[in-house]
């Protein structure tokens, strides 16, 4: 724990995590109790590594050319971050750690810190944690060589996926510019796409010409009966539909299959719509039944605009041939199938913006022109939804030479050699230089030692003398 380098990167929620529910196991058992016996929440590491892998995913999805960056752990590894009082090098860290391979990050990494969010985070905890003071989060925030906010509590703080999304795009877009799969521009890296990515993130407003929107959603209503004790289990079939100002009708239709013959299931299921979420029933009463459909009518007024209308499934099934199949548990499973269709008065203009929400929403779409269109309607329906630019990026990319190494001659590795050290090239330059001197005088001896050779005509002009 003492190493910096080794701590986790990315953090994600691990407690009390809802996911779906292993049916006959001990944590089935275990958790049964909650009143889901299709969905559970535990806590644990189990619960927080799929949000990190999946993040993991989608940047890689967006970007698969991502590897690891010219970037080392400036704040992991040496400096001043907040830890070990002096500094995280009184643990023993790296002392290399700005040029060692061993110390660059993951891409993932490094876009994941520069996107993230620190601001609101100091000296305050999550609900719940009651058991942690959270007085140790700085004001003044450790910043790194990204420039962002960090410290040993939070890191570099929470991170936005959208963001780290929209940034690992640009990389990508960047590297393959006409999008073929086949990295053209391999220079650019991520602090090139940070440079630019931030002005691909706008907000449009798109106008459609209708009176009329729409949202479905398709879903499977369970009624259990533990055999054992006699408890009686239903899964959440919670739903949530944004109502836009200028809405004055909700069509509604509710298709459940509430008959299957292989399990002799049969049901009687309806809507509960709450508009405006105030706790009441508004569907009560209103529904019609066609066929195998359930159509509730419900007119909208002004004090539903701008909230979530909440919609449910109540009723009974029973399906008569499960207790064979699983004595402890027999169940009748409905799907079902939900269509809601908002229409809105467009004498004044109305634009649409959905809020962020976390559970059970998805978004409305523009659909058919209702019978009230009015050609004067054209142009004052709107959407604003945030959105990548993509069409804007080629204009923001600036081309990036390739720095080409050079490739040292012998000599000019030598001189590297003797630059970096110079004590231990003098001594071996000594040394040389002491063994070309001794070789020479050795060569020079044996020559003046050696017998003089003479030629046949210098022998016999020897012996006429």
């Amino acid at each position: 724990m003492n190493q910096m380098h080794t701590w986790p990167d990315v953090g994600a929620p691990g407690r009390d995590i809802w996911a779906t529910a292993p049916r006959g196991t001990a944590i089935d058992a275990s958790t049964k109790l909650q009143g889901d016996l299709y969905y559970m929440a535990i806590s644990g590491t189990s619960m927080a590594t799929p949000h990190v892998g999946g993040m993991a995913g989608l940047l890689l999805n967006a970007a698969p050319s991502l590897t690891v960056a010219d970037y080392h752990r400036e704040d992991h590894d040496e400096g001043d971050a907040l830890v070990g009082g002096e500094g995280a090098a009184a643990y023993g860290q790296f002392d290399d750690w700005n040029e060692a391979n061993y110390s660059r990050v993951h891409e993932i990494e490094l876009i994941l810190e520069l996107t993230a969010t620190y601001e609101g985070m100091q000296n305050s905890c999550e609900a719940g944690n009651d058991d942690d003071a959270c007085n140790d989060i700085p004001t003044e925030c450790y910043r790194s060589a990204t420039g962002r906010c960090h410290d040993w509590r939070v890191g570099h703080g929470l991170t936005d996926v959208d963001a780290a999304v929209a940034l690992a795009r640009t990389l990508q877009l960047m590297r393959d510019q006409n999008d073929d799969g086949i990295i053209d521009h391999p220079e650019y890296n991520v602090w090139d796409a940070f440079e630019i990515y931030d002005a691909l993130r706008t907000e449009e407003s798109i106008v459609v010409d209708t009176d009329r929107v729409r949202h479905a959603w398709k879903g499977d209503w369970n009624h259990f009966n533990n055999g054992a004790s006699g408890a009686v289990y239903y899964t959440e079939d919670s739903h949530y539909v944004w109502i836009p100002n200028g809405t004055y009708n909700m069509n509604v239709q509710f298709t459940p299959t509430e008959v299957d013959v292989e399990t002799a299931q049969v049901g009687n299921l309806q809507m509960e719509i709450d508009l405006g979420e105030d706790g009441s029933n508004d569907a009560q009463g209103e529904g019609t039944r066609v066929s195998d459909t359930w159509i509730y009518d419900l007119d909208v007024d002004s004090s539903h605009w701008n909230a979530w209308a909440h919609f449910d499934v109540t009723g009974q099934a029973m399906a008569f041939l499960g207790v064979f199949e699983d004595p402890e548990f027999f169940e009748a499973s409905i799907p079902y199938t939900v269509d809601v269709v908002l229409t809105l008065d467009l004498a004044t203009p109305v634009d649409i913006t959905i809020p962020q929400r976390p559970d059970f929403y998805s978004d409305l779409d523009p659909t058919t022109q209702s019978d009230a269109w009015d050609d004067a309607f054209m142009g004052q329906l709107t959407f604003t939804r945030e959105a990548y630019n993509q069409s804007a990026l080629m204009e923001q990319i600036l081309p990036k030479a390739m720095v080409e190494e050079e490739q040292s001659s012998f000599f000019g590795a030598l001189g590297d050699v003797f630059s970096q050290y110079t004590a231990a090239s003098s001594l071996f330059a000594l040394f040389v230089m002491l063994c070309a001197l001794g070789v020479g005088y050795v060569v020079r001896n044996s020559r003046v030692d050696e017998p003089k050779l003479y030629s046949m005509d210098a022998v016999d002009a020897e012996l006429e003398d």
